[in-house]
């Protein structure tokens, strides 16, 4: 089996496994108890917290331990734009962001607030465009760093530069598919998410990070951990094997990179070679992700070819992928209807070789020839 779909998830590194398991088995104590071996608990968690913000090098920001970026997105674009509705109701996101966002600020809509897409020009988010936008009634911009389907990389600190004309804005990013693939601008943000899964960490471990904690608005209520914003009993195995996650992440994020991109270079070159198909994805976009359009064939029957082959690969965002709906970013990029229908997703990760690259463009090419009439037709 080779696994080409890492934008979903990842395979979990055994030594996070470890983590977790040991953690589980010498400190499953309840952090908030008041006995000695829960203050040890409690201990651990804190160097875990205080790990995370010097490997992303964080300053004043706290750490809110959460079980993905799904909550932590909720959590905070509910929290944020509730606290702030009497300076301002309007929020400005794009049609690239993931479900978690795109979900709540249109919840957000019922009761009251006004929400704008910013634009995109030829793949890249348009500046001009999200200037016009900005007045004095917008209190809440919520991006990501890299989009989840195609890999477009957005602006981030040149959204951070032109916020500094509007102080009430709070500025907040998914940096999901981004962490581990890039250096995040840590100083650019209010704040931001990550989640383990998609960083060969473990399903339900995510963090928020975030500078304001007494401004945000409570969506969550109980026993107060996590300061208060996200109260339940904490996990303690999961949030220490977090941390492993992100240090692990972080060190190989170079390497990572370089391989990544000569993958993501062997296959574009090779689409190339096959008329009628068409790169999605960007030139100077993510190096993990590939998008190919195969015009005139459903991307659901290119996965399913590819399947046989024992190959994974997607059609769009797992999140999304079930909806029977065109792709929200593939259309804000303005790419034509019947090539979205065909297109999928190839994303890497550090598990991924050479061989496996080779395989997937074998087989690619074995697919191409059975369909190309299809393709010419849709041409």
């Amino acid at each position: 089996m080779i696994y080409l779909d890492n934008c979903a998830t990842t395979k979990p590194d055994a030594d996070v496994m470890k983590t977790f398991n040991t953690v589980n088995e010498k400190y499953y104590f309840n952090p908030s108890s008041p006995h000695y071996k829960g203050l040890e608990t409690n201990k651990l968690l804190e160097q875990a917290r205080n790990q995370i913000k010097e490997i992303l090098k964080l300053n004043h920001q706290s750490v809110v331990f959460t079980s993905g970026a799904t909550e932590s997105n909720n959590l905070l674009i509910t929290g944020m734009a509730r606290s702030k509705k009497p300076f301002g109701k309007t929020i400005i996101t794009s049609h690239l962001e993931h479900p978690s966002v795109l979900e709540t600020v249109r919840a957000l809509e019922n009761e009251g607030f006004t929400v704008k897409y910013i634009q995109f020009n030829e793949g890249k988010l348009d500046l001009e465009h999200f200037r016009s936008l900005l007045n004095s009634d917008v209190t809440l911009v919520c991006l990501m760093h890299v989009n989840n389907v195609m890999g477009a990389i957005l602006p981030i600190t040149a959204i951070h530069e032109i916020l500094k004309d509007y102080p009430k804005v709070h500025f907040h990013v998914d940096c999901v598919q981004s962490f581990g693939k890039l250096a995040l601008p840590v100083h650019a943000m209010d704040s931001f998410v990550l989640s383990g899964h998609k960083f060969n960490g473990l399903k339900g471990q995510g963090i928020l990070v975030f500078d304001q904690l007494k401004t945000i608005t409570h969506t969550m209520f109980g026993g107060g951990q996590e300061y208060g914003f996200r109260s339940g009993t904490v996990n303690v195995a999961n949030d220490v094997a977090l941390s492993r996650a992100i240090r692990i992440a972080e060190n190989e994020r170079v390497q990572l990179v370089k391989r990544t991109s000569k993958f993501k270079m062997m296959i574009e070159e090779e689409v190339k070679k096959l008329p009628g198909l068409v790169v999605n994805s960007l030139p100077d976009g993510a190096p993990h992700i590939v998008n190919i359009g195969f015009p005139g064939v459903k991307g659901e029957v290119i996965v399913n070819a590819f399947s046989k082959a024992d190959i994974c690969i997607s059609t769009t965002s797992a999140c999304s992928s079930k909806r029977a709906k065109f792709n929200e970013a593939l259309n804000a990029l303005h790419v034509p209807e019947t090539v979205i229908a065909g297109s999928v997703r190839i994303s890497f990760d550090k598990y991924t070789t050479e061989d496996d690259i080779n395989q997937f463009i074998n087989v690619l090419n074995k697919i191409y020839n059975d369909m190309k009439e299809l393709i010419k037709d849709a041409v």
